[in-house]
Order: C-alpha cells, then sequence, then structure tokens
C-alpha cells in the first residue's frame, strides 16, 4: 500500500513537473515583436549660404549682399515630410511670421525687422520643435588710403633714419578692429593704430601693406606699395 502511495505520487511530481517545462518552453517561444525600425527626427538647426559660402557656426552674413537661411534635419530623409515657419521674435512684442518653407531668403540690405531668429518645425502630427538662432550681420571694415608712403615714393635716409608709415581705415559697424602691417613681407601687429616709425631699411625698392580686420575676422586689405629708399641726400637739402 506505502508502495503503491508512493508510485501515484511519483507520478503526480512526474507529471506537475513535465507541465512545468512545457510551461517555461512555452514561455520562451513566445517573442515579442521586433521594435520598429523608423528613428524619428533626432536634430534639427539652420545655417546660412552667402556667396558661395557656407556658415553654420556664426551664421554671420553681409547686409550689403543677399543670402539664405537653409534648415539642416537630421536624419535627412524625414526633412520633406516636415512644416517650417520662420518668426522675427520680439521680446515682450510677440513673434511676427516671416515665411514658411525650409529655406528663408534674405535680400540685400535687409532690416533686421525681416530677419528672422526662431524657427518652428511641425510634422504631420502635430508635434512641434522649436530652434532659437541668431544671424549676424556684420560689414567688413575698409582701408580709405595709404598715406605715407605713396606708391613710387623715395625716401631720403640710411639704416638708423626712422621713417613714418601712415594709412586710415573706417568700420561702418563701429567695431575694434586691429592692422597688422606688412614692410617688405615681413607682418607687424599693430593692433588700432594707425602709423608706426620703422628704420633699417637699406639703399633700394621696398614694399609696404595694410591689412584691417574686424571682431567677427572679416577684413580689408591695400595694394602693395612700392617705395624707394636712398641714402643719397634728397636735392631739397
Amino acid at each position: 500500500m506505502m508502495v503503491f502511495n508512493m508510485t501515484h505520487i511519483s507520478r503526480i511530481l512526474s507529471s506537475i513537473a513535465i507541465l512545468s517545462a512545457v510551461t517555461v518552453i512555452s514561455a520562451c517561444f513566445d517573442i515579442p515583436s521586433e521594435p520598429k525600425t523608423d528613428q524619428g527626427v533626432t536634430s534639427i538647426s539652420v545655417y546660412v549660404t552667402q556667396n558661395d559660402k557656407i556658415d553654420s557656426t556664426l551664421l554671420k552674413i553681409h547686409p550689403q549682399d543677399s543670402a539664405e537661411i537653409h534648415t539642416s534635419v537630421y536624419p535627412a530623409d524625414h526633412s520633406g515630410k516636415l512644416q517650417f515657419k520662420w518668426y522675427k521674435a520680439n521680446e515682450g512684442m510677440g513673434d511676427v511670421l516671416l515665411g514658411t518653407g525650409s529655406t528663408y531668403k534674405i535680400s540685400k540690405n535687409s532690416s533686421t525687422d525681416l530677419i528672422p531668429n526662431k524657427l518652428v518645425t511641425m510634422d504631420t502630427e502635430g508635434n512641434s520643435m522649436v530652434s532659437h538662432f541668431n544671424i549676424i550681420t556684420n560689414t567688413p571694415p575698409e582701408i580709405d588710403k595709404i598715406i605715407n608712403p605713396q606708391p613710387s615714393d623715395t625716401l631720403y635716409g640710411n639704416e638708423n633714419t626712422s621713417f613714418l608709415f601712415e594709412w586710415s581705415t573706417h568700420d561702418n559697424d563701429n567695431e575694434d578692429f586691429s592692422h597688422v602691417v606688412l614692410i617688405d613681407s615681413v607682418a607687424y601687429v599693430v593692433g588700432d593704430f594707425n602709423s608706426i616709425r620703422q628704420s633699417g631699411f637699406e639703399d633700394g625698392e621696398h614694399t609696404f601693406q595694410v591689412i584691417v580686420t574686424d571682431s567677427y575676422g572679416d577684413s580689408d586689405s591695400s595694394d602693395v606699395i612700392d617705395f624707394y629708399v636712398t641714402s643719397i641726400r634728397s636735392p631739397r637739402e
């Protein structure tokens, strides 16, 4: 009797073990569906183009030339499914809608009120993303003229004579700018000075040039001035 009961119990336990194993196997085969591989938009940024040059860092343009602001969407294949709205955001005065589309065109000498600083991007499901940016309009500095020496000037003196070099520059944006003077192709950084004195010239032909650069890296350079130094005394002396 005891043997029968143990056998019966063993069979029951075996059945339970088999059922448990089947359940485990069944659970192992219950594999979930693969995740969707369609990646959403991860980033939206803007860049500017002007005179065939691209600027995605400073977003700097020269106001005297036309330019364009472009959207950059990643992944790029989502771009055609999105809507873009360009705004001029004014603190305390609300946003003004300036245009739509993936590209916004800026006319030359355009008012700053017509240059956007906010982009709203929307998808087909009504989701939106706001991007703030700042377009820098900068006019390069200009060299007005070289005062001394003039082209083909003859300077009278020797290696100990200190000659005066002068020039005139301006910047319409009233920004800080600095000068580099090249004398016989040797560069001298002179900051915001408009004149220097230099000695050590041998008899013969020499060159002089000025380069001016503003705080945004825009620059202008003069023509190379050829001048002459002679130790023969001036006829006027």
